[in-house]
């Protein structure tokens, strides 16, 4: 089994990865709509593997406080805040 942090760091690699494809295909400066529509799906994936990873991440955060604190409703109230700011970024991001 492996652990979270694995996983992640797997995830965040694919993530590099993804970026440097993009930059490669923008480089070429290619106008056809095969080009355009391979960048669309490259940063709709790139947006789904951050969303991933950050509910990836903040399920483990969950999982330590409540092991650690014994109190989940604190962190229910940071983690719910923090998602929705973070879901917002990266809608924005997607359009630009």
């Amino acid at each position: 089994m492996m652990h979270t942090t694995n996983i992640i760091t797997i995830l965040k690699t694919q993530e590099s990865m993804l970026n440097v494809k993009i930059k490669h295909i923008k480089k070429r400066k290619t106008a056809d709509e095969l080009a355009t529509l391979e960048v669309l799906s490259m940063k709709v994936g790139n947006v789904i593997l951050k969303n991933v990873c950050n509910a990836l991440w903040m399920t483990h955060l969950f999982k330590t406080s409540i092991l650690v604190t014994k109190t989940p409703l604190t962190t229910l109230k940071s983690i719910s805040k923090a998602v929705i700011n973070k879901l917002s970024n990266n809608i924005k991001q997607l359009y630009v």
